[in-house]
């Protein structure tokens, strides 16, 4: 993955946070994720987080986002995107560029998804990421909990 230096200067499209939010919920509320590179939502809670606590923030921030297109469409000009099946088309996986030597196992961080925002007033950068092994580790003390 390339480090995008501002999303307003790349093929990008806009984010209603609150969709952002429907979206992160609709993935489940106990999913985990991490913001990197953005101090204000890693400002307001410690990372990672839940789905449902970053959904939370982002609907009362309610500020509009960039998210940059990976596919670097030159008609990517910051047409907002109205739907949740829109941003899981400009969803990646931090393992999509890795190459792992024959017979060795998947790390659970290849599957990790990834999208690079910015604040659209703020510009820059920061990248929300999915936390599979803490949401996995997270599931398992729950159930140990469960069965005590």
């Amino acid at each position: 993955m390339e480090p995008v230096v501002d999303i307003r200067d790349r093929p990008r499209f806009e984010v209603d946070p609150k969709l952002l939010a429907d979206w992160l919920t609709a993935q489940g509320e106990d999913r985990w994720w991490s913001v990197d590179g953005d101090p204000v939502l890693s400002g307001y809670i410690a990372m990672p987080c839940t789905a449902d606590e970053l959904a939370d923030l982002l609907r009362r921030i309610d500020a509009p986002l960039l998210i940059h297109d990976p596919r670097e469409r030159d008609t990517s000009n910051g047409q907002p995107l109205t739907t949740l099946a829109d941003l899981d088309a400009l969803c990646r996986r931090l393992g999509d560029d890795e190459r792992l030597p024959e017979g060795a196992d998947r790390p659970i961080w290849f599957d990790n998804r990834f999208f690079a925002f910015c604040w659209e007033k703020r510009g820059g950068a920061w990248l929300l990421i999915e936390d599979l092994e803490t949401t996995a580790d997270y599931a398992s003390d729950m159930e140990a909990e469960r069965a005590r």
